[in-house]
């Protein structure tokens, strides 16, 4: 007599899962690195991954003979870190983007993330750089806060990976850059870059004891980012097809390059499929304006984000409004410029392992 096993729906596996697993906070060590330098972590064989914290640290001795401030750089400090990567052993990267990116990422994570990344001067905020100088020279901390959710958001245990098996590594690697990502040069400055540090702390679940609340561990969430040039005239940016995409932001930059106004565009920003049907055609004042309501306060000048992941709350929305682009041939990211320059862009996306 054969014995027929009940289908759990997702619905049940995910109340399970938050019935029977504990969240773990380890703390998996602080490293020293120098200009230009690369710090590796291999994460712990246990438990399954949530996501990652990173903490990024340093000293800027600025002097001068008679400033008492510098003027850091537009994107700093977060463009000090050049690369954040989270690589599987199984091909798969889960995070390959820059600190610009990243930051931009992590003010889409909720409804208030502008406010949490923005640069202060003092204390325990999440982004601190210190701007004084003096003739006898000043140590400037700068410290930094980011995340890396492996998880599709902090409620649906979706896209976590399985640290818990021998077959598996999960390597995390982040490079910082130079004093001139934090401090340019300026006349009569003399500055001193010391004291890099990259801290970090994974944040886990426990497996569960009960297969029927194990998660669906078959997706994969991948934030990426890639440059393109842009032309004074007509850009079509051509991005990756095959994915399903929650999330697309990206900076514009003059060729200087600074963050480019938002009358540098002078078009509306489409989105279009196949080349044909354009499911969003918006100004970028609106496009701002948008993003103002997603997030709580404006984004930094030559940011822009389609969240489709907000049906009301950002990255809690359901896959309506997900961009599936597995039976597309083509997805654009166009606009006209009015000045040469590069745009960076950031996508978070969902991948089906096979």
């Amino acid at each position: 007599m054969s014995v027929q096993t009940r289908q759990v729906s997702p619905q049940e596996r995910a109340a399970m899962f938050n019935q029977l697993t504990r969240r773990n906070w380890q703390n998996l060590g602080t490293r020293t690195v120098a200009e230009n330098g690369t710090v590796s972590f291999d994460l712990p064989k246990a438990r399954l991954l949530k996501g990652l914290k990173v903490i990024v640290e340093a000293t800027v001795r600025a002097t001068h003979a008679s400033l008492k401030t510098y003027a850091p750089h537009e994107d700093a400090p977060f463009n000090f870190l050049r690369r954040a990567e989270v690589s599987i052993n199984n091909g798969f990267s889960p995070f390959s983007i820059s600190g610009q990116s990243l930051q931009l990422y992590n003010i889409s994570l909720n409804d208030d993330g502008v406010q949490l990344m923005a640069r202060n001067t003092v204390g325990r905020h999440r982004v601190v750089q210190g701007l004084v100088s003096s003739a006898g020279g000043v140590d400037n901390i700068v410290r930094f806060g980011l995340e890396l959710p492996v998880m599709v958001n902090p409620r649906d245990p979706v896209g976590l990976v399985l640290l818990q098996n021998e077959e598996t590594l999960v390597t995390v690697n982040f490079t910082v850059g130079t004093r001139a990502d934090l401090a340019p040069d300026a006349a009569g400055f003399t500055y001193v870059l010391s004291n890099i540090r990259v801290t970090l702390l994974s944040d886990t679940f426990t497996i569960p004891a009960v297969p029927e609340a194990f998660p669906d561990i078959s997706i994969l969430k991948l934030v990426h980012e890639r440059t393109e040039p842009v032309i004074a005239g007509e850009n079509i940016i051509r991005l990756p097809i095959g994915l399903t995409y929650r999330k697309l932001g990206f900076i514009h930059y003059t060729a200087a390059p600074i963050r480019a106004a938002d009358a540098n565009i002078t078009s509306p920003i489409e989105l279009i499929f196949n080349q044909a049907e354009i499911p969003y055609r918006i100004l970028p004042q609106e496009l701002a304006n948008v993003n103002t309501e997603q997030y709580g306060a404006p984004l930094p000048m030559g940011m822009f984000m389609f969240d489709f992941s907000d049906n009301g709350k950002v990255n809690l929305g359901s896959a309506r409004d997900y961009v599936d682009t597995e039976r597309l041939t083509e997805f654009w990211l166009k606009f006209n410029s009015s000045i040469p320059g590069t745009v960076r862009i950031m996508y978070e996306a969902l991948s089906r392992l096979r």
